[in-house]
């Protein structure tokens, strides 16, 4: 006999662990389901560090839910007395037409944020870690920062514990049936039901809900770490070093971090080759260690060697906008995944939307934005 929740939660990442957080608190019997044990390195919330930022380039949506996502994380710190936010301050970095500056800036001007611009010469002057070429400007904002992901998924669950969740890891769910009064849920050990079902399964959400024919494409993308050499260390601590996201030209975007002890970190944005989480390769060749160092030889100051590297995936919708929305089929099954290498940030926000859903309460943000209707699916 299937045991019965009143809300199931399928993928245990950034915006599942929020869930459960937040829906832990309201007495209602919850079921956490993952494949693996949260926090890992399999899916796209790993790495030790993830940027958040106010001035929202990609676009002004974003910017009351980052605002909303801050305060969470500053309560979910207070609650679990953990560090799991330092601010740095942020870079948005590119020629005048770019679209990260022009669209930080936006975001900072339509949002009264306060922000500074920056010269080239000046970004060298401020932060000597850079090495900005002529006609580079900068957009900053002091309250952009570091989240640790795996700090924070950890975090959410810890603080889920109570005696009406019930975590089933190292699980993978085989099926979803439904109807209109509850779900079923097969997997590799048992079956559940429940009244209400998230799934937040990121790259896995195609295979849970083959019949939805959702355009999404996963990308293999690789996270690199570089020392340097003693003398230099003091320009690239947290303090003389701020996040920041760089577009040196028309397309290809990088972004990276301060050091946090293993050197800084960087990463080209979006561009990965297509994969699956079944094939992904997790062997980093040459060719792209020689590619982050080409790109650290031009735009910054520092004599770097190669330390180690992660992979990670993205699961990317056409236009790059999450998706956060009920299945178009039942109203008791909540969609919200993937998002598209921009989400971690917002995941304390989006898993109290999450709840809010499954309590049918009225939202703090408008996620018609994330609706999948908006998608066309494989077969247009």
């Amino acid at each position: 006999m299937a045991s019965t929740y009143d809300v199931a939660i399928i993928g245990a990442g950034a915006m599942g662990s929020s869930a459960a957080y937040h829906l832990s608190k309201t007495g209602k019997k919850i079921l956490v389901l993952d494949r693996f044990t949260p926090p890992h390195n399999l899916g796209s919330s790993h790495g030790q560090s993830r940027i958040i930022r106010e001035a929202y380039f990609e676009s002004l949506v974003y910017v009351p839910l980052v605002q909303e996502a801050y305060e969470l994380w500053y309560q979910l710190e207070k609650e679990s007395n953990k560090k799991l936010l330092l601010k740095t301050g942020g870079l948005m970095l590119g020629t005048p037409d770019s679209k990260v500056v022009q669209g930080a800036l936006l975001s900072a001007q339509t949002y009264d944020l306060p922000y500074e611009c920056l010269t080239g010469k000046e970004i060298k002057k401020r932060f000597p870690g850079f090495n900005p070429t002529g006609d580079t400007v900068g957009i900053y904002e002091q309250n952009a920062g570091i989240l640790f992901p795996e700090e924070c998924i950890k975090t959410n669950l810890q603080l889920a514990k109570k005696s009406n969740v019930t975590f089933c890891y190292n699980e993978i769910v085989t099926g979803i049936t439904h109807n209109n009064s509850e779900v079923e849920i097969t997997s590799n050990k048992g079956k559940y039901t429940a009244d209400k079902l998230i799934v937040s399964a990121g790259a896995w959400l195609d295979e849970l809900f083959p019949g939805l024919q959702l355009p999404l494409v996963v990308t293999r993308q690789v996270l690199f770490w570089f020392k340097y050499r003693n003398e230099d260390s003091k320009k690239f601590l947290p303090e003389n070093f701020p996040v920041y996201i760089w577009q040196p030209g028309k397309e290809k975007i990088f972004y990276g971090f301060p050091d946090l002890g293993d050197g800084i970190k960087i990463a080209i944005h979006h561009g990965g080759t297509q994969t699956t989480p079944y094939s992904i390769d997790r062997q980093v060749t040459n060719e792209e260690i020689s590619e982050i160092e080409n790109i650290i030889k031009h735009y910054f100051d520092i004599d770097g060697s190669f330390n180690y590297s992660a992979v990670c995936m993205y699961t990317n919708t056409p236009d790059e906008n999450f998706i956060i929305d009920h299945h178009p089929a039942n109203k008791n099954i909540i969609v919200a995944s993937p998002c598209s290498g921009h989400g971690f940030k917002f995941s304390s926000a989006i898993g109290k939307l999450l709840c809010d859903m499954v309590l049918e309460k009225p939202l703090t943000f408008d996620v018609s934005v994330f609706h999948i209707s908006r998608l066309k699916s494989k077969n247009v």
